[in-house]
């Protein structure tokens, strides 16, 4: 019963945190997730960054198509849930932490599921950290004033 009772609070905890810093967990469909990855033209050598990376099911997909997997996650139940899952595989990386205090520049393509509210933060960050030609892809939400390079029905790449 103790056991239960601490896996709840720190559920609780997780969630009363994360959701004000970018967004309560929602995962992304699993029909998209093959689309998301092929629209990141990931290659081998590039590094992929997850803001908020939840369970690191993308994380894991990123990683197994030769690229440098980082992910990042507030969220200690999700956190320990996405590091087991990455833990076979070598270029993935969850790392715990709050992804707004995290340097993007090493970033050839960086995946975000943000709540609207914090998208212009995010176009914000992602313009003053990312190189030239690295790319953003919002899930679910566009960035506001700002036109993709690719829009699909749940997603949306940008281009800096």
């Amino acid at each position: 019963m103790l056991i239960l009772l601490i896996v709840v609070f720190l559920v609780l905890v997780g969630f009363a945190v994360s959701g004000p810093l970018g967004a309560p967990w929602v995962p992304a469909r699993k029909k998209d997730m093959q689309g998301i990855i092929d629209d990141m033209k990931l290659r081998p050598g590039q590094t992929y960054i997850e803001l908020g990376c939840g369970d690191g099911r993308l994380v894991k997909t990123a990683a197994k198509n030769g690229v440098t997997a980082i992910g990042y996650e507030i969220n200690p139940v999700l956190f320990a849930v996405a590091t087991i899952r990455n833990l076979r595989f070598r270029g993935a990386h969850i790392r715990f932490g709050n992804f707004w205090k995290k340097d993007l520049s090493s970033a050839d393509i960086v995946m975000a599921f943000l709540m609207p509210k914090f998208m212009e933060r995010l176009d914000a960050k992602a313009t003053s950290e990312l190189r030239p030609g690295s790319r953003l892809l919002c899930y679910i939400f566009p960035l506001p004033d700002k036109k993709p390079t690719i829009k699909r029905h749940h997603w949306f790449v940008y281009k800096y």
